[in-house]
């Protein structure tokens, strides 16, 4: 097309990227300036976000800037203008969109124009959404000062972030052409980081189901409506065009490639001296630290680098292929070498003390992970590539001939080891490998082959793919991995065919490759590629003339549907009035955030009943149930008589459940309403519709405040609510765990802003170093108990700050200890700003603990007290339970990131430091950490371990807390775990229970009255019951497991297979937990061929079901897992293992109220105490357990089977081979 888009046009582009370096469009907008400044000159304006401190922005004093600032101001924006010091000097504008719109209103708005459903949308959402509308605003502003000098305007916009700008530009600026440009998908990108196979199966996926389950409504909405509305749609490359047409429903105009300078990059094939002396100081480098000769000629230098995703970017596929190379390499004895330099910036505490050594010639004696990486990583024990190396043996051995050099630091020649910039190790390198699988451009391959580095990429990356198309070079200069259709193992060995060949290659061949390279990469040149966006800008510009003809329809009354909505009406209640509900059940919402319904069976009924599928897709969850069900259908029920009789029923259920009767403690004066039990827990397993838990600790927190509500003993809980909470398990069609952390919708869960009894929300801060952390109140009801919840996703903060409650447990101790402190001193201060004055604290394992000096403080700070008066005051109010047997697995930190958070915090205490850090100390010494657990057990008058056996570990365990206390003396007492029955047992039981024994669920009493008469319920009704029970939980999982299926692509033979082999004829031995080393979940596959000779037996048919998550940094969990979903995928197990994805309490309740037998195998005595096989009990279920934890004193010979004894082994491997013949036999 001819290009009619000359001199006397405007163009503004718009990236949250400009002036800002985030990733990969800061590349493409610095690199792409010069060409756009050369067309348009200073007619060409960049807008950006104003970050406070923009990298190579300069404000400048131009005549031009005058009067757009005087106009912005008019209008409210704030902006800077200046010049950005790159190629071409062009103009930027960063704009701030701080306090300038109200959000529902705009939102709204968006709805009202453009059919954007903006309902769902957290911070990372609503922040773009401000940005780009006042982007859009500033274009306007500066427009209507340059349209009479302007033959017309084009505006470009970046990616889903800035779509609302571009709408904003479209309806009050009509006339300016619009370009939007994705660089990838928010979908695409998504379901990727999920392990989802997108390319194998895109057409089965529906975007806007996929959207609502990864939930990204709001900005998969934005998306597709921008792509919809823009007058010409760009991608960045064919995959990336593919992927669009199917997630966005239109197909791109244009292939906009992201291109290079080329000719500002040294053409190290003409410049070999100086790529020999880069490659010579590599070599140097990697001699030294290695503690190794390295011989330059037999030794080939490979770098991969990039940013730090370990699967994404391919780092688990470069890893595995290298073991196989070094494999090779020994067994022919061969001279070859390759030193491989993992270049991805991860979590560091500066270069490591042995790395520090060893460069200064001491012959240093390395173990760990020191032997491959040169810095102390935060949590090294988590680090998927030390992890990694570790299990595949690339330890740096003497007699290994393949060398890891891991180096987490920034590259930008002050590094204090190589002290050369990226650019310059890399060209130092013979070859660069990218084996990225999702990768829409890729800019680090091209780089690579810029710099006469001979590459690998993959035919799923858009710059792979480029090449694929463009060049016939037979993998000469840029190698393509290919992906599609191959498994695991074949894409392993084929990159490692790539990278051993690179071993065989003549001087000549290797001088060969660099120069087809860089001839490949000259190809990307912007002199190259401009030319293509300048079309995009002529296709915009023609559809503005021909939209300009019929842009005003009222005349004609014509009415205009938007094709991107999913439904026709706005659904945004929370951001102005909730739908009201018919006057006859007007008290459903108020019922709903009450989660009494979660163990009174006749409310969950009332819910149930207006819409049974819907209920069961909201996975029961009655807030989400009221958001998306009819106004019609509510209507309806409203007028039904039996409805009407269940909504009476449950409001007398309410009533009666919820009375104010006698509790527990009305003996104990201290403990009152007003003065309550203060419950302190870093998680709430309450309901999977509050997805703020990971495992048992959680849960037993949940079963805590709800047997506090039945028995009506006055307590309040604090915690945090995470914007993402744990993460959401998929397992890939490899047997891979992959983690994913969706957005919590907190105007979807039962859960509502706290505002103390006034219109304003409760907010407290908490001081951290050189800050303030802000954090705002949430309340749950759960019974008679309140739950206040801690969440610092709130505009006050930064953008960093706000996400210390995204995520539980996450690896950063810096993030551990924020959020350690926002729940302990944050927790406190937040009881205080509510009123409450509690009798008693009580902290559910350490992480709270830093509530006990923040209390003493405030009583020195408002009682006058000494520390030491403060410090038994607090400690006669406090009592603390621990819960892990294994000391590694509580919490503790460093002392240098300690005295960052609390040097100036205790200076009003009048007390050393050493007297502080002794709070925390478990043994003296230099070196050793604050542990959480001992500043617990310091400053509490009662601890408690969680079960008999629990309490002999923990009193040895923490010994040195009480030193010179025989062990029987020291005073951790235990107290063995419960469930709460009324959520766990199923309806169908307990409904047989209250008729055969008279339990009354809502008597104090329920626990101990009537269970004598157990063997009054008939058999045959109990074995009906539960196999009616084992047939929905079939039934449940069958459709589980289809989802999953179809989700990994595989076939709908397969599909059917594995499903309908699940038997309810079949004796069902069940296995859900968290999958820790401990607790041994492959125990049973130790040995395979006997357990199938068990499994086949043709008289007694057995399965196996597994459901549990790993922690996303415990590669041995993850292990345990990917063998196990290995072995129920082989033919052979097909129909006999089952593995069920991301274990949740939905699926907890369907197995412990089905399975026939109960599995736990932990090493004894790790199981402190271990209460999932409580729930099967109470459900008919049986159980068969190591002699740990609970079952340890349950066990009576008669009630169950208990695997091995009691005799502890110190070698575990001994122990395992004992329990795993106990357990077959």
């Amino acid at each position: 097309m001819k290009n009619n888009v000359g001199k006397g046009y405007c163009l503004f582009e718009v990236s949250w990227e400009v002036c800002n370096k985030v990733g990969g469009i800061n590349t493409v907008l610095k690199t792409k300036a010069s060409p756009a400044v050369d067309h348009f000159g200073d007619r060409y304006i960049l807008i950006g976000p104003d970050m406070g401190h923009n990298p190579e922005f300069e404000e400048t004093d131009e005549e031009f800037w005058s009067e757009i600032k005087k106009h912005a101001s008019e209008r409210g924006l704030t902006c800077r203008c200046g010049r950005w010091f790159t190629d071409g000097m062009p103009r930027v504008v960063l704009v701030n969109h701080n306090n300038k719109y109200q959000t529902d209103r705009l939102f709204f708005q968006l709805w009202q124009d453009y059919g954007v459903d903006s309902m769902t949308g957290g911070w990372d959402y609503i922040e773009p959404v401000l940005f780009s509308t006042a982007a859009g605003e500033m274009i306007e502003t500066i427009y209507q000062q340059l349209k009479e000098e302007n033959n017309g305007a084009v505006a470009q916009f970046h990616e889903w972030m800035t779509g609302a700008g571009m709408l904003y530009v479209k309806k009050h600026v009509p006339e300016i052409a619009t370009v939007l440009t994705t660089h990838a998908t928010i979908l695409g990108r998504s379901l990727a980081g999920s392990g989802a196979d997108i390319y194998s199966n895109i057409e089965e996926i529906s975007p806007s189901s996929m959207a609502a389950k990864m939930n990204i409504i709001a900005k998969h909405s934005l998306e597709t409506v921008s792509a919809r509305e823009s007058d010409c749609f760009t991608t960045v490359s064919d995959i990336t065009s593919g992927e669009a047409t199917h997630f966005l429903q239109r197909s791109p105009d244009l292939v906009l490639p992201n291109g290079m300078n080329i000719g500002a990059i040294l053409d190290c094939s003409k410049h070999r001296e100086v790529v020999d002396e880069r490659r010579r100081t590599l070599i140097g480098f990697a001699s030294r630290f290695l503690q190794e000769d390295l011989d330059a000629t037999n030794v080939k230098m490979v770098i991969i680098s990039g940013r730090y995703e370990f699967r994404d970017k391919g780092i688990d596929l470069f890893l595995e292929s290298l073991k196989r190379i070094n494999d090779v390499l020994k067994e022919s004895n061969s001279d070859k070498k390759v030193v491989a330099l993992v270049s991805v910036i991860g979590g560091h505490l500066g270069i490591s003390n042995e790395a520090r050594q060893i460069l200064q010639g001491v012959d240093v004696q390395r173990s760990g992970i020191s032997r491959i990486c040169t810095h102390q990583l935060r949590d090294p024990q988590y680090d998927p590539i030390w992890n990694m190396c570790s299990q595949l043996g690339l330890n740096n051995n003497q007699e290994d001939h393949v060398k890891i050099i891991f180096m987490p630091a920034y590259l930008d020649g002050y590094d204090g080891l190589l002290n050369m910039p990226y650019y310059d190790v890399l060209s130092g390198c013979d070859l660069g490998v990218f084996p990225s699988y999702y990768e829409p451009w890729g800019y680090t391959p091209l780089e690579s082959a810029s710099y006469c580095v001979p590459t690998v990429t993959t035919d799923l990356a858009g710059f792979g793919l480029w090449v694929k198309k463009h060049f016939e070079n037979d993998n000469k200069g840029v190698i393509i991995l290919e992906y599609r259709d191959r498994s695991h193992e074949q894409i392993v060995e084929c990159l490692g065919n790539h990278i051993y060949n690179l071993l065989k290659w003549s001087d000549e061949e290797m001088e060969n490759q660099r120069a087809q390279a860089r001839l490949i990469a000259e190809k990307t040149d912007w002199g190259e590629f401009y030319p293509f966006y300048l079309q995009a800008y002529s296709l915009a510009v023609k559809k503005v003339g021909e939209r300009l003809h019929v842009l005003d329809t009222s005349a004609y009354g014509r009415e205009i549907r938007y094709t991107g909505t999913d439904s026709l009406q706005p659904r945004f209640k929370t951001f102005s009035v909730i739908a009201a509900l018919p006057e006859k059940i007007k008290h459903l919402r108020s019922i709903a955030y009450n989660l009494f319904w979660t163990w009174n069976v006749e409310i969950q009924e009332l819910f149930a009943r207006l819409d049974p599928q819907l209920w069961a897709d909201v996975s029961h969850n009655p807030i989400e149930l009221l958001e998306r069900i009819s106004s019609e259908r509510l209507q309806e029920m409203s007028e039904n008589d039996l409805y009407l009789r269940l909504y009476s029923m449950a409001l007398n259920s309410i009533r009666d459940g919820l009375a104010d009767a006698e509790f527990t403690l009305r003996k104990d004066p201290s403990i009152t309403e007003n003065k309550p039990v203060a419950y302190f827990s870093t998680e709430y397993g309450l309901h999977q519709s509050l997805p703020i838990y990971s495992g048992g600790l959680g849960i037993l927190s949940g079963d805590h405040l709800k047997s506090a509500s039945n028995l009506n003993i006055p307590m309040v809980g604090v915690g945090l609510l995470y914007k993402n909470g744990y993460f959401t398990q998929a397992i890939d069609r490899e047997g891979n765990q992959i983690a994913t952390y969706p957005e919590n919708d907190f105007s979807r869960m039962p859960v509502r802003i706290c505002d103390g009894g006034t219109d304003e929300p409760v907010k407290i801060h908490v001081d951290l170093p050189g800050r303030k952390l802000y954090a705002q109140a949430w309340q749950v009801d759960v019974g008679r108990v309140k739950l206040y919840l801690l969440d610092t996703y709130v505009p006050e903060n930064s953008a960093q700050d706000m996400q210390i409650t995204s995520r539980l447990y996450g690896a950063d101790q810096r993030l551990r200890i924020e959020q350690e402190i926002m729940l302990g001193i944050g927790g406190v201060k937040l009881l205080r700003a509510l009123g409450i004055q509690p009798a008693v604290y009580h902290l559910n394992e350490g992480h709270s603990a830093f509530l006990l000096i923040e209390r003493i403080r405030q009583l020195m700070k408002n009682e006058g007290l000494s520390f030491y008066e403060a410090r038994e005051a607090v400690k006669a109010s406090s009592v603390f339970t621990t819960h892990s047997p294994v000391e590694a697995a509580n919490e503790r930190f460093e002392e240098s990131l300690m005295k960052s958070y609390f040097t100036d915090y205790i200076k009003s205490f009048g007390i050393s430091w050493e007297a502080f850090w002794e709070l925390g100390r478990e043994e003296p010494g230099e070196g050793r950490p604050f542990f959480m657990p001992v500043l617990a057990f310091k400053l509490s008058c009662a601890s408690n371990a969680v079960s008999q056996l629990h309490g002999k570990v923990a009193r040895k365990m923490w010994k040195n807390v009480w030193s010179g206390f025989e062990r029987d003396e020291i005073p951790i007492h235990a107290i063995t775990n419960g469930v709460h029955m009324q959520s766990w047992a199923a309806p169908e039981m307990k409904s047989m229970y209250e008729r055969y024994l008279g339990i009354d669920w809502y008597s104090k009493h329920y626990d101990t009255s009537g269970w004598n008469k157990i063997d009054d319920i008939p058999d045959r009704l109990l074995w009906h019951t539960h196999e009616d029970l084992k047939m929905k939980m079939v039934d449940f999982l069958r459709k589980r497991m289809s989802c999953d299926c179809e989700r990994k692509g595989l076939s709908p033979a397969l599909i059917r297979e594995k499903t309908t082999g699940l038997d309810s004829n079949a004796l069902i031995i069940g296995f859900g937990r968290r999958f820790a080393a401990y607790k041994r979940a492959s125990l049973l596959l130790d040995d395979p061929d006997r357990l199938l000779g068990i499994l086949e037996n043709p008289r007694h048919k057995i399965q196996l079901i597994f459901a549990g998550k790993a922690h996303p940094n415990d590669d041995i969990g993850r292990a345990l897992i990917k063998k196990i979903y290995t072995f129920s995928m082989e033919q052979r197990f097909m129909k006999k293992i089952f593995f069920i994805e991301n274990y949740n309490t939905e699926i907890a309740h369907y197995l412990v109220q089905g399975v026939d037998v109960w599995l736990n195998n932990p090493l004894r005595p790790r199981e402190a105490s271990g209460t999932s096989g409580m729930k099967v009990v109470v459900n008919g279920g049986l159980n068969a357990s190591i002699l740990d934890g609970w079952w340890d004193e349950a066990y009576d010979g008669n009630n169950g089977w208990a695997i091995g004894g009691t005799k502890e082994y110190a070698n575990p491997e001994n122990q395992n081979l004992l329990d795993s013949q106990s357990l077959y036999d």
